[in-house]
C-alpha cells in the first residue's frame, strides 16, 4: 500500500518572511472575528460559532463529547485573526527541512543493491536508486549533525572513508566518526535555522489513526510552544489536550468517538499569544478523512498477555524424539568449524555448546502439557521461537521452511498443541527467518555441489566457487557468519518460497508471525509490503511482528508490520528506570518520544518485552545474580516494579519463559538465560505476583485501552493516566525513599498492589521501589 507523505515541519518565522503565510497577532477567542489572511469566504461556508480557546490539560474526567456542533450543511473555516498554516502537498510553505543528496559511484557493475542507513532514520534501510552508474537518494533533514553508512549487496560498509581505492564512498561527506565496531561512519552536517514548528501529517498513523474504534488525531509542537488547541470537525469541535512530552517537543491529542467520514482542521494558540489554523492547502483547505481504517488494530493483541517460549528448553514431553536433534545438526555439515553436538539430561550443567548445539529435549508435546499452567498466568498469546527444520537448538538457521523439526515432534503434535491452545482462548505466533537460512538448506546444498549450474545460484550471494560449507569469506552470510547464508530476497523465486511458507503455517493454524532481523533483508519495503498484502488478504486478523530493537516508526505505518519487538520501550526506558539509572522525569521524557513516534493503534498492539532469548534475564539485569545465585530482596522488588509497569502500559506485556518463576541467566555465560526451566523450583512470591498482575489487567479495562496521557514526574516518581477518560492513574517510584504526589482533582481508590475501598484525595505517599494503581471514585 503506497502512501503520499505529507511531511510537515512548519517554520513559522521563515514562512512569514517568505510570504508563505500571513501574519496574525491576536489570540483567537471566537471564530466570528475578521481574518483577511484566510481563504475567501467563497471557498467554504461562513464561520461556525465559538471555538474553545483553552485546552489546558484537565485533571478531571475527560469528555469526548463535541464542545460545539456546527450548523448543518458542511464545515466552515473560522474568520478570526488566525494565521493559516498549509500542510498539504499543494501548499506553499517552508518545511524547515533541507534536501540532502547521498551518492555512491562504484565504478563497476558488480553492485546489485545499495541502501542508506543513518542516525536520521534509526539505521533502517533506505534503498538508493541507480542511474547511469551512480546510486543516489535524497532525504529531507532538519538542521543538525548526522552519521550514516551504506549497505551494499546486503553488507555493511566497514569504513566509509575508503572504498578500497583510497576514495570515500560518499564524496560529499563532511567527516567521519568511529562506529564502535572498528570502522567509520560518514558524517553530514546539515545547515539551517530552527524556529517554532508544528508537525501534522494525516498520512502517518502517528498523527491520524483508528484505535479502540475511535478516530485519534494528534499534532506535534515545540515544548511549551502551544497553549491550547481545538479539533474542528463536521461532527463538532473537540478540545485537544497535551498528551505526552519530551525535552524538545510535545504531542497534542483529541479523539472522535466514532470512525466515519469527516472533514476537519485544527485551531491552536501559541504560548506567545498568536493564533493559527492548520489547514490542508490553500485550494482545498479542509482535511478529509474517508472513514476507512487502512491499518486496523489487532485487538486480540491489545487485550492480551503474551509469553515467549524457547521450545528446546521449555519442557520435555516426549523423550523418544530427543536424539533426533543430533542427526542434522549444523556442526556435522560445517567444513570450517566442525564439531559434534551433545544431548544432555534436563538438569545437566551448561557447556560451551549451550547456545546452539547442546540439546535437552524440549518439544511441542511438552508445551501442550503446560497450557493450563500458562492459563493460570493469564496468558492469551504464545510466541514460539523457531520450530521448523534447522541445524541448531535455537532454530534460526532453517533448512526447510515447510517442515517441522522432528526433534520437536510430529505435525500431529503441533496440530494438537494449536487446537488445545485455541480451546483455552490462546493465540500462537511462529518465528519466521526470511533473511538467511542454514547450510543444510537443500537449495544452498545444491549451489555448493553444482555452482553456477544450480538453478538456485541466484538465491544466494556467492563470491567464489567451489567453497567449503561454513566459509563466510566465500559467500555472504548474516553478519559474516558462514553458517547462515544470506538469501537474495530481491529474487522473485526466493520471495515466493518464503512468503508461501508463511502463508502455509497460517493456514495450518498459527495466528501470527514474528519476523527475525527484518532490517537485514534486501529491499525490505518490497518484501514486507508483499508479505503484509498477501497475509492480510487471506488472514486479516493475523499479527505481523518485526524484530526491530530501536525506535523505528517507519516499519509500522500500515505497509509492513503491526508492531515491533519493543526493546526500545522495555530495555532502553523501563529497565533503566527500574534499575534506578533514570529519574522519573528522564524516563517519562523518553516515553514521550516513544509514544509520539508511533500511531496510537500501533502502541495499542505493541509487543512490550524487556528480555528474551537474546538478552540476559530481567532479574539478572536488575542485580539478582547469575544462574544458580539467590536474588536479593531489592532485585525482586525492582522486578515487581518493572513488570507492573509493563502490565499497565498500552500494548501486550510479554514474559520470557521462566521470568515469572524468578529465574536468573547471564547472556555472557554461554547464553545461560536459555537454560531449561527446572519445574520443581520457583520463587512463589514472584509467581504469585505475575498471576496477580494478570487479574489486575483483566479487571481494569482502562489498562487494556490504547489511551495514555502523562500527569507528572519528579525525582524517582512518574505518573500517567490510562483510559479514554483518564479513569486510571499509575504512579511509580524507582528510588529507595518514599515520595509524595499531589493527586489530580477528585477522589481516587487504590486497586494495586491491593484492592482498597478507601477514597483518597490531596497528597498521596508513594512507597519506595513500587507502583500504585488508582481508579477514580
Amino acid at each position: 500500500m503506497k502512501k503520499t507523505a505529507l511531511l510537515l515541519v512548519v517554520l513559522v518565522l521563515t514562512a512569514l518572511v517568505s510570504g508563505c503565510i500571513s501574519a496574525g497577532t491576536s489570540t483567537p477567542t471566537s471564530t466570528t472575528a475578521r481574518n483577511s489572511s484566510l481563504s475567501p469566504a467563497s471557498t467554504v461556508s461562513t464561520a461556525p460559532s465559538t471555538v474553545p480557546t483553552s485546552t489546558a490539560a484537565p485533571t478531571s474526567t475527560a469528555s469526548h463529547t463535541p464542545t460545539h456542533s456546527p450548523p448543518q450543511g458542511g464545515l466552515e473555516l473560522p474568520s478570526g485573526n488566525y494565521t493559516p498554516i498549509y500542510t498539504g502537498s499543494g501548499g506553499a510553505y517552508s518545511t524547515g527541512k533541507v534536501p540532502v543528496r547521498f551518492t555512491y559511484h562504484p565504478g563497476n557493475g558488480t553492485v546489485k543493491s545499495v541502501s542508506l542507513r543513518g542516525s536520521f532514520n534509526n539505521w533502517a534501510e533506505l534503498p538508493m536508486k541507480e542511474e547511469n552508474g551512480t546510486w543516489s537518494v535524497t532525504v529531507f533533514l532538519k538542521p543538525g549533525k548526522y552519521e550514516y553508512k551504506y549497505f551494499i549487496n546486503g553488507q555493511w560498509v566497514k569504513d566509509m572513508s575508503d572504498d578500497g581505492t583510497g576514495r570515500p564512498y560518499d564524496p560529499d561527506a563532511d567527516g567521519y566518526a568511529d562506529d564502535g565496531y572498528g570502522g567509520k561512519n560518514a558524517v553530514r552536517i546539515v545547515k539551517g535555522n530552527s524556529t517554532f514548528s508544528v508537525e501534522f501529517d494525516p498520512g502517518d498513523p502517528a498523527y491520524l489513526s483508528v484505535a479502540d474504534n475511535r478516530t485519534v488525531i494528534r499534532f506535534k509542537a515545540e515544548r511549551k510552544g502551544v497553549s491550547s488547541a481545538v479539533l474542528v470537525t463536521e461532527k463538532g469541535n473537540y478540545t485537544m489536550r497535551l498528551q505526552v512530552w519530551w525535552d524538545s517537543g510535545e504531542m497534542w491529542r483529541a479523539e472522535v468517538p466514532s470512525v466515519e467520514p469527516t472533514r476537519y482542521y485544527i485551531v491552536l494558540n501559541s504560548t506567545d499569544g498568536e493564533g493559527f489554523v492548520i489547514l490542508n492547502t490553500s485550494e482545498n483547505p479542509l482535511f478529509s478523512f474517508d472513514g476507512v481504517d487502512r491499518f486496523p488494530q489487532v485487538e486480540w493483541v491489545s487485550n492480551g498477555i503474551a509469553y515467549q517460549i524457547f521450545p528446546e528448553r521449555f519442557n520435555n514431553g516426549n523423550e523418544s524424539n530427543d536424539a533426533l536433534a543430533l542427526d542434522h545438526d549444523e556442526l556435522l555439515l560445517n567444513q570450517v568449524h566442525s564439531g559434534k553436538p551433545i544431548l544432555s539430561n534436563w538438569s545437566d550443567p551448561i557447556t560451551p555448546l549451550h547456545c546452539c548445539h547442546q540439546y535437552f529435549g524440549g518439544d511441542i508435546r511438552g508445551i501442550t502439557e503446560k497450557l493450563d499452567y500458562l492459563r493460570s498466568l493469564g496468558v492469551t498469546i504464545i510466541y514460539l521461537n523457531p520450530v521448523f527444520l534447522s541445524g541448531s537448538a535455537h532454530g534460526y538457521d532453517p533448512y526447510d521452511y515447510y517442515k517441522l523439526d522432528p526433534k520437536f515432534g510430529t505435525e500431529e503434535d503441533l496440530r494438537e498443541f494449536l487446537e488445545e491452545a485455541h480451546r483455552r482462548g490462546m493465540r500462537v505466533i511462529f518465528d519466521f527467518v526470511p533473511d538467511h537460512c542454514g547450510i543444510g538448506n537443500p537449495m544452498f546444498q545444491d549451489v555448493w555441489k553444482r555452482g553456477t549450474q544450480s538453478p538456485y545460484w541466484d538465491w544466494f550471494f556467492v563470491k567464489e566457487w567451489p567453497f567449503k560449507l561454513g566459509d563466510g569469506n566465500a559467500y555472504v552470510g548474516w553478519w559474516g557468519l558462514g553458517s547462515l547464508p544470506k538469501l537474495n530476497t530481491a529474487n522473485p523465486e526466493v520471495r515466493e518460497y518464503l512468503i508461501g511458507s508463511a502463508l502455509h503455517w497460517l493456514d495450518f493454524g498459527f495466528d501470527g508471525i514474528r519476523v527475525d532481523t527484518p532490517g537485514d533483508v534486501l529491499d525490505p519495503g518490497t518484501f514486507f509490503g508483499e508479505l503484509r498484502e498477501r497475509v492480510k488478504e487471506k488472514h486479516p486478523d493475523a499479527y505481523l511482528l518485526g524484530e526491530i530493537w530501536t525506535l523505528s516508526p517507519e516499519w509500522v505505518r500500515g505497509d509492513r508490520f503491526d508492531s515491533l519487538m519493543n526493546y526500545a520501550l522495555g530495555r532502553d526506558i523501563l529497565l533503566n528506570y527500574a534499575r534506578g539509572y533514570l529519574s522519573g522525569e528522564a524516563a517519562m521524557k523518553m516515553m514521550g518520544q516513544y509514544y509520539a513516534s508511533y500511531g496510537e493503534n500501533v502502541a495499542a498492539m505493541g509487543f512490550n518485552l524487556v528480555d528474551s532469548h537474546d538478552t540476559s534475564r530481567v532479574l539478572t539485569d536488575l542485580g539478582g545474580g547469575s544462574l544458580g545465585d539467590r536474588p536479593g530482596n531489592e532485585s525482586i522488588q525492582r522486578l515487581k516494579l518493572l513488570s507492573t509497569l509493563l502490565y499497565t502500559l498500552p500494548g501486550t506485556p510479554v514474559t520470557f519463559q521462566g521470568d515469572e518463576r524468578g529465574l536468573l541467566g547471564d547472556k555472557s555465560h554461554y547464553d545461560e538465560q536459555r537454560y531449561p526451566i527446572q519445574w520443581d523450583h520457583a520463587n512463589e512470591d514472584v509467581l504469585n505476583h505475575y498471576r496477580a498482575l494478570a487479574r489486575l489487567r483483566e479487571s481494569v479495562p482502562a489498562l487494556r485501552s490504547s489511551a495514555i496521557r502523562f500527569y507528572t514526574a519528579k525525582d524517582g516518581v512518574m505518573a500517567f493516566f490510562r483510559g479514554h477518560d483518564d479513569e486510571v492513574l499509575v504512579v511509580a517510584n524507582a528510588w529507595k525513599k518514599p515520595a509524595e504526589l499531589e493527586l489530580p482533582a477528585g477522589e481516587w481508590r487504590v486497586v494495586w498492589p491491593e484492592n482498597s475501598t478507601r477514597r483518597l484525595s490531596g497528597t498521596l505517599e508513594v512507597p519506595p521501589i513500587g507502583v500504585l494503581v488508582l481508579e477514580r471514585g
